[in-house]
Order: C-alpha cells, then sequence, then structure tokens
C-alpha cells in the first residue's frame, strides 16, 4: 500500500512501491484509495516536481503488471486516468513526446483540474529549451498535434472534435496570426451555434487561445516565453507574452521611499505568495537588486 498523506512522502514512496509485496497488492482497493488521495493532494498543490516522481513510480508499476493489467479492463482505466492526470501537473518536466501525445490525445482533460492554465505549463517547458528556433519547431509539433485530436470538445453540437473546431475557425479567421476584432465577432458568433452554450463556449475559447498562442514565433515579444518582472513609474509590472501588466495586488503596499529601506519588508511580502508564482518572482528580482 502506498502510504502517502503529504507529497513530500513520494520520494521515499518510489522505493516502496518498487517492492515486490506492493506490486502484489497493486489491485487493492486499499492501496487505489490510497493512490487516488495522494493523486489529488499532487493536484490540488499543482506540485510538478512530485507529479513528475509518481508519474515515474507509475509508469514502472504499470508496465510491470502489464499482463495482469489488460485482464482488468477497470483498474487498468483507473491507473490510466491517474498517470494522464498527472502528467498535466509534471507537463513542464515531461519530454517532447508525452507533451505531444497530450495534446493530441488528452487536450480536454484539462477541464478536470482545477484552476489548470496550460499555456503557463507550456511556458514552463519552453524555457527550459534554451535555443528559441527549436522551441518555434517544438510549438509547430503541438500545432500539428492539436490539428489532429479527435476529441469531443463539444457533444450536442453539429461540429464537435477538436479537429474540426480548428478547421472552422481557420477557415473563419485565416492560418496566420487572427485579427483581434473577428476573433470576438467569431466568439460572438458561437454563442449562437445550436448545441453551444456557455459551457462550451468557455472550453472552445481555451482551445483557442491556446492555439493562436502557439502561433507566435518565440522570436518575437508576444511569443517569447520568459516573464521580465520590471519596476514602471515605481509600480511593480510583469512583461508577459508581449504585453506589460500591473502586478495589482502588491502595488502600494510598500511606498518608493520605503523600498531602499525596507528590504526585510520585501522578504516578507515575497513569502505571502505561493513559490514560483509570478508576483513572487517579481518581488524576488526587486530583492535582487536592492541586495546589489
Amino acid at each position: 500500500m502506498i502510504y502517502m498523506e503529504t507529497s513530500n512522502n513520494i520520494t521515499t514512496n518510489k522505493q516502496i512501491i518498487k517492492n515486490d509485496s506492493v506490486f502484489n497488492r497493486i489491485f487493492d482497493n486499499d492501496y487505489l484509495e490510497s493512490l487516488k488521495y495522494v493523486a489529488n493532494v499532487i493536484i490540488i498543490r499543482d506540485d510538478v516536481k512530485n507529479a513528475y516522481i509518481l508519474l515515474n513510480v507509475l509508469k514502472e508499476a504499470v508496465a510491470a503488471k502489464k499482463s495482469e493489467l489488460a485482464a482488468n479492463k477497470e483498474i487498468y482505466n483507473f491507473y490510466k486516468k491517474v498517470i494522464i492526470r498527472i502528467r498535466f501537473i509534471a507537463l513542464p518536466l515531461l519530454d517532447d513526446k508525452e507533451v505531444i501525445d497530450l495534446l493530441a490525445n488528452y487536450f480536454t482533460w484539462q477541464f478536470d483540474l482545477p484552476d489548470y492554465d496550460m499555456m503557463e505549463k507550456l511556458s514552463s517547458k519552453l524555457t527550459n529549451i534554451l535555443i528559441l528556433a527549436d522551441r518555434d519547431k517544438f510549438k509547430a509539433s503541438l500545432k500539428e498535434a492539436l490539428l489532429a485530436n479527435q476529441e469531443t470538445i463539444t457533444n450536442n453540437a453539429e461540429i464537435k472534435t477538436i479537429a474540426d473546431w480548428l478547421k472552422n475557425y481557420s477557415s473563419k479567421l485565416g492560418l496566420g496570426v487572427a485579427d483581434n476584432l473577428e476573433r470576438t465577432q467569431y466568439f460572438i458568433d458561437l454563442t449562437k451555434v445550436k448545441g453551444v452554450d456557455e459551457h462550451y463556449v468557455n472550453k472552445l475559447k481555451v482551445l483557442f487561445n491556446f492555439y493562436e498562442a502557439l502561433k507566435f514565433s518565440s522570436l518575437t515579444p508576444e511569443g517569447f516565453d520568459e516573464e521580465i518582472p520590471m519596476m514602471i513609474n515605481n509600480k511593480l509590472c510583469i512583461f508577459r507574452r508581449g504585453v506589460l501588466e500591473p502586478v495589482d495586488k502588491i502595488k502600494g503596499i510598500i511606498s518608493a521611499d520605503e523600498k531602499v529601506n525596507n528590504l526585510e519588508e520585501f522578504k516578507k511580502l515575497a513569502a505571502n505568495y505561493p513559490v514560483g508564482s509570478f508576483e513572487r518572482k517579481a518581488i524576488e528580482e526587486e530583492i535582487k537588486k536592492l541586495e546589489s
């Protein structure tokens, strides 16, 4: 059984799950319940590192019990579901083929994950590709994967699959970067399509916005994947994909005069935001400037 009550225990359980006694219990209900609980904790916490560790553990376990699982479709599907959900969380650490597979076959699964932002995840993946031209090649592969995706995204409409919706989108707006006004009109027209209610419109917007983002080269400001914190008129901002966005939650907390003399206050302020969040990155950038 996997005894995991916090995500911090997963590394230890990587050794435990390889034990023959655990493999022999891979079909036990208590094992399955524990695994379901741990996976949900990782998803809620958006714990990329431990998602990746657990993902590799599960892939090894499933491979070792491949023949037995083939004879038990229900439990096989349980493991498949857990593995795919965890892959979405671990996306920044996945190899290119796994990310392409997610977009080609499981894009809609993200809608069952709380507050999931695939573009943010992909940006973290792309920043690990140092050569910008290679990022563009990878983006092109992701576009092809989406264009071939046969998942149903609108059950009750005449157009149902991701591939067919992208064909419709491109036929109306072209293959290049879409005009903003034309996109706005397209989204308005979606609300008039039979079988496409607000729920489906929101899903389609996620699809089209993601697809549109893949069109921008990483060599352009709009497609640049790194997010750069900066101070503009004593206000903290983040340069994100060609747009300078103010960090509203932080503005006004510490005045310009106080910043120079209150390095410790900045450190306390940073602690209020999750590690890796845009706000914390921006504050940490200012701390570095003050310390230097």
